[in-house]
């Protein structure tokens, strides 16, 4: 093998494929990526037997042939090279020459025919779908996805078709039984191969949702960022999720499992309706949570008549008090919240903009979102309060 591309190329296919290798698995050769030249085309694969990732790009391609190497060490070493052209080759079997410009290096590899063959990448996919639109999706669920290992189908997100009247869109929606991140998005043309409408059963699809794991949604948005306002492959198959873009694949394991029925914890009914700029109640937020000493970063509301306190205390830190103007006309009430959720909920809409807190007394969930966009919001359980 021996090929020369440039810096900027090959960054790019490493920025989709690197993070994926896997750094701790009982079988060494995951931990490293597979280097194929082909024609005229460098491709570079990664996989950990649940998340795999090709991509491609132009290359001078002098010889073919393929080779793994360690995905650290290669992507340490090229991101140290100078801007420019790479030239790679096989040098012996099992190591590969590194030059750019005056600087050369030799890493030890190990033979292609040693790298397992990554699962469902002959998968194709169905339908095309906004990047854009997919990023804001995952933006506005990802955090909210469980770390708990223990609640395994909470540590992804669900993914679906929803459909009201003749239109079509998907949903994504994340919990950590805490708290809630739902967004719909209306798109014309989704269909997926192993995934029905929500609600029905009118397609071949056995499942209505499937759950997308936190590592591969979050290498799916990595992957859709290098893209631009294009619209990239879609599916769901064959208990995978496939993302296609011009020059690359995923193919991400679903997980098997059953997601909760979020709707039982998403208000009935309209709430008390409070409005108040969402920059505003970010940085009073941040500031009170800052004496706070306990995981929970609970702060006490107290709404009047177009007015909120916001407070905290601990003895450890010392106490905390804010006082923003808000729309509101209803009778005082107090309600206690993990301000990190909140301030999570507001991380992912722009700054300066009119945010609603739909609240429903002491004891039941909170829902919040921008003003302009009701169908995408947070659901977050209030903490009790101490009289």
């Amino acid at each position: 093998m021996e090929i020369t591309i440039s810096k900027a190329d090959l960054s790019k296919l490493l920025h989709v494929t690197l993070a994926i290798a896997e750094k701790k698995s009982t079988m060494p050769i995951l931990g490293n990526i597979l280097l194929a030249a082909e024609d005229k085309s460098f491709k570079v694969t990664a996989s950990d037997l649940e998340i795999t990732a090709i991509a491609s790009s132009s290359a001078s391609v002098k010889k073919q042939g393929s080779i793994t190497v360690s995905a650290k060490v290669f992507g340490d070493l090229v991101r140290e090279l100078p801007e420019g052209e790479i030239t790679i080759r096989s040098v012996d079997r099992d190591r590969i020459e590194v030059v750019a410009g005056s600087s050369k290096m030799k890493i030890v590899g190990v033979g292609a025919e040693e790298y397992p063959v990554p699962p469902g990448l002959a998968l194709k996919t169905k339908c095309k779908l906004p990047a854009p639109t997919l990023i804001e999706m995952i933006n506005k669920t990802l955090y909210a996805v469980s770390l708990d290992e223990g609640r395994y189908n909470m540590n992804g997100v669900c993914l679906e078709i929803t459909k009201d009247g003749k239109a079509s869109g998907i949903g994504m929606v994340a919990t950590d039984g805490h708290r809630l991140a739902l967004i719909t998005r209306p798109l014309e043309g989704v269909a997926f191969t192993g995934l029905s409408h929500k609600g029905t059963g009118k397609t071949n699809a056995s499942v209505d949702h499937v759950i997308v794991p936190r590592k591969g949604i979050a290498e799916v948005r990595k992957a859709l960022e290098t893209v631009g306002d294009v619209p990239v492959g879609v599916d769901v198959s064959e208990g995978f999720l496939v993302v296609e873009g011009p020059a690359w694949k995923l193919v991400v394991r679903l997980l098997d499992s059953e997601f909760p029925n979020y709707e039982q914890v998403l208000p009935k009914q309209e709430g008390d309706r409070i409005t108040v700029l969402s920059s505003q109640l970010a940085h009073a937020l941040k500031r009170v949570s800052l004496v706070v000493s306990d995981k929970n970063k609970g702060v006490r509301f107290d709404f009047f008549t177009n007015l909120v306190r916001i407070s905290s205390s601990s003895p450890e830190l010392g106490e905390a008090q804010e006082e923003l103007e808000i729309q509101y006309t209803g009778k005082d009430f107090s309600v206690g919240f993990n301000a990190r959720y909140i301030i999570d909920v507001l991380g992912t809409i722009g700054e300066n903009q009119p945010f609603v807190l739909e609240l429903n007394g002491e004891t039941g969930p909170g829902k919040f979102y921008a003003e302009s966009d009701e169908s995408c919001f947070g659901i977050v359980m209030p903490l009790r309060l101490d009289k």
